[in-house]
């Protein structure tokens, strides 16, 4: 039985190299070529970013109304009493 399995193993390992093989008058395989370069382009504009900036003002806008709007919420004015 190890015989039997030994000799399947080998057969099986030297299929594939058997189906590989070429004659020796054929010419011999050519290399594949190098794959072509890839060209990636960054952004040409690289200045200010208007947009961002005006997001980031109206959010800081918010917050200072939102702050303002609460203290003036919580703030209590004493009424003076006159003499």
């Amino acid at each position: 039985m190890k015989i039997l399995a030994a000799t399947a193993a080998s057969a099986a390992l030297l299929v594939p190299a058997s189906a590989q093989a070429r004659p020796a008058d054929a010419p011999a395989p050519v290399p594949n070529p190098k794959p072509a370069p890839v060209v990636v382009t960054a952004p040409s504009d690289t200045g200010f970013d208007w947009g961002a900036a005006g997001v980031g003002a109206g959010a800081a806008g918010g917050l200072v109304l939102i702050a303002v709007g609460g203290f003036a919420a919580s703030y209590r004015v004493r009424a003076r009493v006159a003499r």
